[in-house]
């Protein structure tokens, strides 16, 4: 028994209709339905019986087919009752929904319907049977069934008392208290078979039906649980897990991600490559590897590296919670490059460190005896090492820490979906283990696109495997509103806005408000998330929407469906920081938050934080969805596949798409495509490549490959356009340089003034060029860094390993791979031959910078010692250093001011911990312009938070780090005292706060500019040392407590977590 193409077809009528009342369609508009879906009732029970019977059977080898057929019931089930056909039926649907889902493997979708079953009637629940089965599928919200008339009635209730019992003992509340897991799982088992049987000789179709869902649903729950399956999984004895497992909170069930990971032996130790899709339970499989590390004693130190700041506080967040009362210590190591930190913490006891990519590789430079502490590597989002400049460092610094970590070192590496796992898992751990989770579907997602041909726009669905299969159709969703005209403008507004400019052009603005529209539509259903591909977009959007919603737009806001309380904090976090007329304060008002890489850090933290709590529902977002952080969205509203000038990776967006439907949360998650050109231009044949591109980013199996960084320094110099190359070797590329780095930095005005009629311009040129050098950089740095581990330091054999021991030695050709083996060795060679002192050369090797930076750094120190020792606070260091930051930061908005004493002003004030508000005043006031091109434009607040928390807060404080280390070399009496002075100006310039007691706090948790502030001031707080603090926070509690009620959840938690 499986369902046919004719069986697939009403099951799009019921999904259709579903949709219609989601969409909120009227009554009357609704499509006419022909074919009565009810007919799938028999089709769907029958395949719910056939799998339940299979499993009470103990067969396994039909399991599977049974299960993928068992999922179209699930979610025929689904849909029936999201369709309100037959409300009747309701509470039946949601008990076979509920067990459909959780018998084909989807325990997050089973929970929603069974936390919503409402309870049946008598004549359709015979012996209270159902109302049994809802309690094993939601026991923490229902009881079992407790009264009984009639001999049968109490035969069957005293099974579910028993069963009960035992079932608590295992999923609910465990306690050790007379417990033998062999016992309780052959006592329930045997009881569920005697229901069975009884049910069978006495019973009528439903009771015999619900029979086998209760025994079938038993056996699996047991087969699932974490007693069953820790022990077999991890090889230790099931005593040793008693603790973890009897935790409140602590995992009582595996999920199918975490089978995997125990069958692949990852809980037994063994290094892997896994691939989940979000939401799938990474997290608590995370913690399952730790704990299955320290149980074992395979690890005492365990390092979880993150390549986002925000991703390590998640983390460290979540293992705190889940280590809670137990002696592993959990640590978040700051971001700031400099020592701010013991090695001996970390030693001696259950350790877990969660660091970034660039902390570890500072701390191992410094410390690298730590790494022979280390038992167990996670390497989170594990996929990023291909990503930019901080992908080289994520790159190299793997590479480093497989030859400096003992052997049999657990490395588990988690990424998104890549095409190569199995070569990145022979480069990482010599054997290509790969943990291949990506088929798991952790919630259905369904696919539609905004079509406008006709007065009302429609959704069309598409098939989620192929998208030129059409499902069903929603109509009548999208309707064009008249906003009028302000005073002083000419034409009427609309909104969604028109397709075409008045003078024919397509408008770049139309698909951005048809995903406006959408979102504002669907907020009553739940939480949405518009994605862009630029951040100028995702302010341009909130900007939007406070003009249209100040227009009167009859549409509901999402502030009405969110916490009024935390929308109130979050708008007041925001006007503080941005000030009351910015586009994102504006639009928080009305429950609309952005996230981005502009967004401030705190606020970024505090919007996730209510998003995850289901405190406020909408969010303008770019890539920064996609990088790890856990939001559950049921809504992704895509405005563009556009990242800039670049598609985005087919991986990054199936990460993307991941995170619509949370599992536990939503049974479906839904991808919108807003711009309608894309669907209704599918067929044209000059406007058909937006609908190739869409369906090739919705196969998984087109994910990009993850490649080395390192590998491009061997391609061409493209034009704008892609359309042209130039060739430029690699080898005369890293000669030219050592020869002459300002003359390579010249490169790039000849060749655009050469090929300037085949659009190559100098800015796309530079970036090539400095690219490239960067690269070049690296290489240098890691050569540094290992140059005197051995006494007579570096071979050519070491050098020539060092090359064969990276991911682009592993993955390149053999012709690269030579090239790869001599650009190692011309670098070293250029490397022995100018730095002969060991000592610098260890102090370069620390810097993280290439030979040149390195060497002009150095010399700037020497050069400078004396004022360098005069200076007497962080002003007077950021007045001296100012020449050489500039030289060194070669990028971005910083380099754009036209007024660069501007620049300088507000690099005082950020340290000073002045508002981004401020800042953005004082740039007006000044008068200064943002060079753009050959055109001159006004900054926005935007601009103002990337100079500071992008380009101060890292590549300026990269430099104060390695001028600290060149310090270090001066061999004066002052010296320690300027380092101490030199580290706190780095951390200023890093955090942009005014001192030691605001930077504690921020550290401790309080990561906002504002609130830190705030909160030394009002409180009196002037200790510099964070467990000075607490300690007076603890004193003045009350106070401490009120202050923060005016701030967002994230940091009243906090503050609680700290008081006790």
């Amino acid at each position: 028994m499986r369902p046919e193409q004719k069986s697939q077809h009403l099951l799009g009528v019921a999904r259709s209709k579903a949709k219609m009342l989601e969409y909120s369609v009227p009554e009357e508009h609704h499509i006419k339905i022909t074919q009565d879906p009810a007919k799938l009732f028999s089709l769907s029970i029958g395949l719910l019986g056939d799998l339940a019977a299979a499993i009470n059977r103990g067969e396994s080898d039909s399991l599977a087919d049974l299960k993928a057929n068992l999922l179209f019931s699930a979610r025929f089930f689904d849909s029936y009752l999201q369709s309100k056909l037959n409300e009747t039926l309701d509470p039946y649907l949601m008990l076979l929904g509920s067990a459909s889902y959780y018998l084909c493997d989807l325990p997050g979708s089973a929970a929603v319907l069974a936390n919503h079953a409402t309870e049946l009637s008598s004549d359709e629940d015979p012996y209270s049977m159902g109302c049994f089965i809802r309690y094993l599928l939601a026991p923490d919200r229902f009881t079992p069934p407790d009264t009984h008339v009639g001999n049968f009635d109490g035969y069957f209730f005293d099974r579910y008392r028993l069963i009960s019992y035992d079932y608590k003992s295992l999923f609910i509340n465990s306690s050790l208290d007379d417990f033998d897991f062999n016992v309780i799982r052959k006592r329930m088992i045997d009881r569920a078979k005697d229901i069975r049987n009884v049910s069978y000789k006495i019973g009528g179709e439903r009771q015999l039906l619900f029979s086998d869902i209760v025994c079938a649903i038993i056996i699996t729950k047991i087969r699932n649980s974490a007693w069953e399956c820790l022990p077999k999984y991890s090889g230790l004895n099931l005593n040793v897990w008693y603790p973890a497992i009897l935790k409140p909170g602590a995992i009582k069930e595996f999920w199918p991600a975490q089978h995997l990971l125990g069958q692949a032996d990852v809980l037994k130790g063994e290094s892997a490559i896994v691939q989940m899709p979000t939401s799938a339970g990474k997290t608590k499989a995370t913690e399952l590897i730790l704990r299955s590390a320290f149980l074992a004693e395979r690890a005492s130190l365990s390092i979880i590296i993150a390549p986002f700041r925000a991703l390590c506080h998640e983390i460290k967040n979540s293992l705190v919670e889940a280590f809670h009362n137990e002696p592993t210590k959990v640590d978040e190591l700051s971001d700031a490059l400099q020592t701010d930190f013991e090695i001996a913490e970390f030693l001696g006891h259950q350790q877990i460190l969660v660091v970034t990519p660039e902390k570890l590789l500072y701390v191992l430079r410094h410390s690298s005896e730590l790494a022979a502490h280390v038992g167990l590597l996670v390497f989170d989002e594990g996929h990023q090492f291909d990503s930019g400049t901080r992908g080289i460092t994520y790159e190299l610094l793997l590479t480093s820490l497989r030859s400096m970590i003992r052997e049999g070192t657990q490395k588990v590496l988690i990424s998104a979906v890549i095409s190569n796992a199995q070569a990145v898992g022979e480069w990482l751990n010599g054997e290509p283990n790969v943990v291949e989770g990506m088929t798991l579907i952790p919630t259905f997602r369904s696919v539609g696109f905004a079509s406008w041909l006709d007065q009302l726009g429609s959704i069309e669905y598409v098939d989620s495997r192929d998208a030129e299969q059409g499902e069903f159709f929603v109509p009548r969703v999208i309707e064009r509103f008249n906003l009028g005209r302000k005073k002083g403008e000419r034409t009427e507004r609309f909104f969604p806005e028109q397709a075409l400019k008045p003078n024919g052009k397509p408008n770049p603005d139309f698909g951005k408000t048809v995903a406006l529209y959408l979102g504002l539509k669907l907020t009553p259903n739940g939480s949405i998330a518009v994605f862009c591909g630029r951040k100028s977009t995702a302010a341009g959007i909130c900007k939007k929407a406070v003009d249209i919603i100040e227009r009167g737009v009859p549409l509901a806001l999402p502030s009405d469906f969110s916490d009024a309380q935390e929308v109130a904090r979050l708008t007041h976090l925001h006007v503080e920081n941005l000030g009351a007329s910015a586009p994102a304060s504006q639009s928080a008002a009305y429950g609309i938050f952005s996230h981005h890489g502009n967004t401030p850090h705190g606020i970024r933290l505090a919007v996730e934080r209510a998003m995850r709590d289901n405190l406020v529902r909408f969010v303008v977002c770019t890539s920064t969805l996609a990088q790890g952080v856990n939001l559950p969205i049921r809504y992704l509203i895509v405005t563009s596949v556009y990242q800039g000038m670049e598609r985005i990776k087919v991986r990054d967006f199936q990460n993307l798409i991941g995170r619509a439907g949370r599992a536990g949360m939503h049974t479906e998650g839904s991808i919108l495509f807003a711009d309608p050109v894309i669907y209704d231009k599918r067929k044209a044949l000059n406007e058909k490549w937006r609908w190739n591109q869409v369906k090739e980013l919705l196969e998984p199996r087109n994910s990009e490959p993850c490649v080395s960084n390192l590998l491009s320094i061997f391609d061409p110099i493209q034009s704008d356009d892609e359309k042209y190359t130039i060739t430029m070797e690699a080898l005369d590329f890293a000669k030219a340089y050592i020869k002459d780095p300002d003359e390579v930095a010249k490169l790039a005005a000849e060749i655009a003034a050469q090929h300037k009629d085949k659009k190559f311009s100098q800015d796309g040129v530079e970036r090539q060029v400095a690219w490239r050098i960067s690269l070049i950089s690296a290489i240098e740095s890691f050569l540094l860094s290992h140059w005197d581990e051995s006494e007579g330091g570096l071979s050519e054999v070491d050098v020539t390993s060092l090359a064969e021991g990276t991911l682009a030695f592993s993955l390149a050709d053999d012709q690269k791979k030579e090239h790869i083996r001599e650009l190692f060795q011309l670098l070293a060679g250029n490397i022995s031959a100018n730095i002969t002192d060991p000592t610098r050369r260890k102090i370069y090797g620390r810097t993280l910078y290439g030979l040149q930076d390195a060497q002009a750094i150095e010399g700037w120190v020497q050069s400078n010692a004396d004022s360098l020792l005069a200076i007497v606070d962080e002003e007077e260091a950021l007045d001296l250093s100012w020449p050489l930051l500039t030289r060194h930061i070669n990028g971005g908005v910083f380099t754009k001011f036209d007024k660069p004493e501007v620049l300088k002003e507000i690099s005082h004030e950020w340290i000073s911990g002045k508002p981004f508000r401020d800042l953005l005043d004082i740039i007006r006031k000044r008068k200064a312009k943002m060079i753009w091109g050959t055109h001159r434009r006004e900054f926005k607040i935007d601009d103002v938070v990337d100079v500071c928390e992008g380009t101060l807060a890292f590549d300026a404080a990269l430099v104060v780090s390695a001028v600290c280390e060149f310090t270090a070399t001066l061999n004066q009496a002052a010296t320690s005292d300027l380092i101490y002075r030199l580290q706190l100006f780095q951390k200023r310039l890093k955090y942009g706060l005014p001192s030691e007691t605001t930077i504690a706090l921020y550290e401790l948790g309080f990561s906002d500019r504002v609130i830190a502030q705030d909160l030394a001031t009002s409180l009196n707080l002037d200790a510099t040392q964070k467990t000075e603090l607490v300690k007076a926070l603890k004193k003045d509690r009350d106070r401490a407590k009120a202050m923060m009620e005016k701030y967002p959840k994230i940091f009243l938690v906090r503050m609680n977590e700290i008081l006790g």
